[in-house]
């Protein structure tokens, strides 16, 4: 079954949808693409070598510098262009983790239930009860700081989430007339998950999708703050800003301010993004705008 015959019609739903909804989307979307090509292509395309130091210590605003430098001379441009491969980058594999377990563990615990769906949501009751960024900081503090270990901790933190939503609309889909049809007509069980369960949730996923790239893209600059995230001179904006927040009552603003004003367009690209999705996509939440 495609989307089309599943009333997944993109076109369509963004026609119809109110003119809020789409300025949101657009203009989520646009903001979220120009950072995930400074994750594809950044290295490439910044004005200078991010680790390369000068003479031009804590230099404010320039022409040259078109965002200062830090305390060691580097080009804090440069350096949050970079940054964008790890502080989106880490949270794009964080979250798609995080969705490819919630999948599987959710499509199987709500569409077999039994004791398999008993025991998996006692577990991720017990995991859902405390904030996720908990997780990260006890992970983290564990494992140490790295790469793949601030993934790792994001991923394990959105498990909970993820599988609560998918167990949910799975349970909702399968109790359907039609699913019953299907198995009189002699449809296994992967067949009706892959032809009638998944399309009917691909809609939300794409939401859940970009909300929680705000989220990670937030924890990960959290994590960063507190010197949990990945360990200097590797750039990240959560470390950008720890690291100026030293030299700001010195007068170097720029070191706070730009760090600050990168994460600030993530999180309203993405959190934009999500919300106009959600309207665009929900024939519910769409009638009620």
């Amino acid at each position: 079954m495609s989307y089309k015959k599943s009333g997944f019609n993109f076109r369509e739903l963004y026609n119809i949808a109110p003119r809020s909804a789409k300025a949101m989307f657009i203009v989520g979307l646009t903001f979220s693409l120009i950072l995930m090509v400074f994750v594809v292509v950044g290295p490439y395309i910044t004005p200078q070598d991010p680790y390369q130091f000068s003479e031009n210590t804590l230099g404010a605003p320039t022409s040259k510098n078109l965002m200062g430098t830090d305390n060691l001379g580097r080009d804090l441009l440069s350096r949050l262009i970079y940054g964008a491969r790890y502080s989106l980058g880490i949270s794009l594999v964080a979250v798609g983790l995080s969705l490819v377990i919630g999948l599987v563990l959710g499509s199987a615990s709500g569409f077999f239930g039994g004791n398999l769906d008993r025991i998996m949501m006692l577990f991720m009751d017990a995991m859902y009860i405390f904030p996720s960024f908990i997780y990260m900081l006890i992970m983290v503090v564990v494992l140490g700081p790295g790469l793949w270990q601030t993934a790792l901790a994001i991923s394990i933190g959105r498990i909970p989430y993820n599988y609560r939503l998918i167990r949910s609309l799975t349970i909702s889909v399968k109790e359907r007339g039609f699913i019953e049809a299907e198995r009189v007509l002699g449809a296994d069980n992967w067949y009706i998950i892959r032809n009638h369960i998944m399309p009917y949730y691909m809609s939300i996923l794409f939401v859940t999708v970009s909300l929680g790239m705000a989220s990670g893209t937030l924890a990960i600059s959290g994590l960063g703050f507190l010197g949990l995230g990945i360990p200097p001179p590797t750039p990240e904006w959560g470390t950008e800003l720890a690291g100026g927040r030293t030299y700001l009552l010195g007068g170097a603003w720029w070191l706070v301010m730009f760090p600050g004003v990168f994460v600030l367009i993530a999180m309203l690209g993405f959190n934009l993004l999500s919300d106009g999705l959600d309207i665009i996509l929900n024939p519910t939440v769409r009638r009620l705008q």
